[in-house]
């Protein structure tokens, strides 16, 4: 048989070449296939050797491609007759579109698969990854993907995460996870050697959670429904701690407290009593057990009664409400006593949870949210009231909107002059007057209509009325500043301050500000408030980046610029809104679903991870590939074998993980591992784990040791080289 010339061809060097024609067809999108059209009229996806190395050769200098990997690639798709079938090879390097104009926020420098992961070979590992993809997703109550983005917005990682910081949003998010299913989880989504792939990662949680909903195998609780054929058996949540001495269940629905009830129930008075004793802070346990003297538990109807006319709760209630509440924790031996200690532990739990010390991870919500939402007595639920109500108010609040923009009223400062003690209500007569005095006429059927929507025990709430009939700001006057005093208040405003900045451009630019606000732990607000001294809610510009810069807050001219007008205040033109951008540091909203019914609940991460890595460890495609290669050869001596962490360790002085180049290199050579490396290679790796320390770019070993462990545990190594 005839030996073939592809035979003896390096196959590595070929898939190289091909992969940075594909790199260089990404970045300058020109079209490889109609080139090579040109010299084949009848399309018969071949053309000689001649015509495919000149139109493969007008573009060599800009892909980067040497005489000999030409020769190669030429060699390879060349078929007996002398051919090359181009059709082919454009199959291999533009099998991607080359449009980008629907291209992600942040890019690489050549096409990766947003969905690559690594096979498993063994089928109990499979299933073993599918039931622990199964738990996180029973675990995370909040969306995955804002904390991976922040970290690929600064470091321009192209879809991946570096290993510690895919470790730290798993830990951030109390996700339990034993070691060996982060390495079984690291083996199927790790990429490049040293990086996680987490699109892939959160996208197959989120099919999982896809098919759970679809197919009603998740409970109310968000747990498998027993009937589940599969089996998770070390997953274990903490519950809430039982009550002593009964066992008691009070089901809170999340729409019970809406609105005030005529005829109360057990749970409404139970909530009513937790709101009053939250917002005094009132010791319920000193007033009840002061009338148990032998410390049994129980004190008598009158005594209860008596305890409760103590803590001011007793004149809220009604004798038929009183007689309920002291039916549910009566004394099953002694009907004449009442069982005070679940009572208290009930109503306590508005502050915390009772046996905390056991359950550590559970996260306590004071107050929680039914407490914290629930409306004043004597309000209107506005849902069922008449449409006839409904529709005065909706016409009374237009005429207000209407009234307000043409005249440029500013009602705040009328109804503070009324509301003597700031608690934001007035009586509906002061109201009504407020009206009267800006020009307002309503009918009594509109103003009876919006006392009905804003009214509760304490009059007229009007900071919720301007809410809806002012929400975008007062309509203050826009008065223009003197010329002479915004010369001397402020710096001119360029023209261009129109403020055509691309959304890109500002998520960059809040980024880079959030990631130097949380590496330093920061709060920025502290050091522009100061400025607000009549607590205005905007500051001068000068005071605005003099506070940025006591928060060593490192901005270009340029990017202090672009901030001031973006944030610039629409009623004086030389302030900031100093607290809508303290608010939009902090604010990721996303709407996630709930397996509650079709309602979206907004979930509101705390805070975010720290990027800890710099501009200079970006690698491009050429350096991930050395990188690569360098990590799988030092892999075969981890550090259980070379105790490389020793000899690191004598040169860091300071035990802050970093060490300089030249100290790297005399460690790998006590080591005898420096011949296992070039000196490309080794210049990739001192890139990849580069930390910026003072002014210069040291080495983080705790990371390299951890990423060779990973590797040769997870037998990602390179035997034959």
């Amino acid at each position: 048989m005839e030996n073939d010339e592809r035979e003896d061809l390096n196959l590595n060097e070929i898939w190289r070449a091909c992969r940075k024609i594909q790199a260089t067809i990404f970045r300058y999108g020109f079209n490889l296939r109609a080139d090579f059209v040109q010299h084949d009229p009848k399309c018969t996806g071949l053309i000689s050797d001649s015509l495919f190395i000149s139109v493969l050769g007008k573009y060599k200098n800009i892909v980067g491609l040497s005489d000999f990997e030409l020769c190669e690639v030429t060699d390879y798709f060349r078929l007996r007759d002398g051919r090359v079938a181009y059709q082919q090879f454009c199959k291999v390097v533009c099998q991607e579109p080359t449009s980008t104009n629907k291209k992600d926020l942040v890019t690489g420098l050549e096409w990766n698969d947003p969905m690559h992961i690594n096979v498993i070979a063994r089928p109990e590992d499979r299933r073993r990854l599918c039931l622990l993809l199964i738990k996180i997703s029973q675990c995370i109550n909040l969306p995955l993907l804002p904390y991976f983005q922040d970290y690929e917005i600064v470091s321009q990682n192209v879809g991946v995460v570096t290993i510690a910081h895919f470790s730290r949003v798993l830990h951030f998010m109390k996700i339990p996870i034993s070691d060996d299913d982060f390495l079984l989880l690291l083996k199927r989504y790790m990429k490049d050697s040293f990086t996680v792939n987490y699109v892939a990662f959160v996208k197959h949680i989120q099919n999982i959670l896809d098919y759970l909903k679809e197919n009603n195998l998740l409970g109310d609780d968000m747990l498998i429904i027993k009937d589940f054929p599969g089996r998770l058996v070390d997953l274990e949540f903490s519950e809430l701690p039982t009550v002593s001495g009964t066992r008691m269940a009070v089901k809170a629905f999340p729409d019970l407290c809406n609105h005030p009830k005529e005829n109360k129930d057990v749970c409404d008075l139970i909530f009513c009593i937790q709101n009053y004793i939250f917002k005094r802070r009132v010791r319920v346990k000193e007033f009840l057990e002061c009338f148990d003297h032998l410390n049994t538990g129980t004190i008598t109807k009158n005594q209860f009664e008596r305890a409760l006319d103590n803590m001011g709760v007793h004149k809220h209630l009604t004798q038929r409400e009183m007689n309920l509440l002291i039916s549910r924790y009566i004394d099953p031996i002694d009907s004449n006593r009442v069982i005070w200690r679940p009572f208290q532990d009930e109503i306590d739990r508005v502050f915390t949870v009772k046996h905390l010390e056991k359950t550590p991870l559970l996260e306590v919500q004071s107050p929680p949210d039914y407490i914290k939402f629930m409306p004043r007595d004597g309000a209107l639920d506005w849902d069922q009231a008449e449409e006839g109500m409904r529709n005065y108010c909706e016409e009374a609040l237009q005429r207000i909107q209407i009234r307000i923009r043409n005249r440029r009223l500013h009602l705040h400062p009328f109804f503070r002059n009324y509301d003597k003690l700031n608690c934001g209500h007035v009586n509906c007569n002061q109201a009504n007057q407020v009206f009267l005095t800006n020009g307002i006429l309503l009918s009594n059927n509109e103003l009876n209509a919006l006392l009905a929507r804003y009214g509760n025990e304490l009059g007229f709430n009007y900071t919720k009325f301007l809410e809806h009939a002012d929400p975008a700001e007062y309509a203050l006057p826009k008065l223009k500043p003197h010329p002479e005093a915004l010369k001397a208040d402020c710096p001119a405003i360029s023209k261009d301050s129109g403020n055509n900045y691309s959304e890109e451009y500002i998520i960059k630019l809040l980024s880079n500000i959030k990631r130097q606000a949380i590496t330093r732990s920061i709060n920025i607000i502290d050091f522009l408030q100061d400025y607000d001294r009549h607590r205005e809610g905007d500051i001068l510009e000068i005071d605005f980046k003099r506070g940025l810069s006591n928060a060593r807050i490192n901005l270009t001219p340029e990017e202090a610029t672009a901030i001031c007008n973006i944030f610039r205040s629409p009623k004086r033109a030389c302030c900031m809104l100093y607290r809508d951008f303290c608010h939009a540091l902090d604010e990721v909203f996303i709407e996630i679903e709930t397996s509650m019914g079709d309602k979206q609940v907004t979930a509101v991460p705390l805070i975010h991870l720290a990027n800890l890595d710099c501009f200079e460890c970006f690698l491009n495609f050429e350096e991930r590939t050395l990188c690569s290669q360098a990590l799988m050869k030092l892999a075969r001596k981890p550090d259980e074998i070379s105790n490389l962490k020793q000899v690191f360790q004598d040169f860091d002085r300071e035990n802050c993980g970093t060490i300089r180049r030249n100290q790297l290199l005399r460690a790998l050579t006590v080591r005898e591992m420096h011949n296992m490396v070039s000196s490309r290679e080794l210049d990739a790796v001192c890139k990849c784990f580069g930390a910026q320390r003072g002014l210069q770019l040291e080495f983080n070993y705790r990371d390299f040791l951890n990423t060779l462990d990973i590797l040769f545990r997870t037998g990602q190594v390179k035997r034959n080289y």
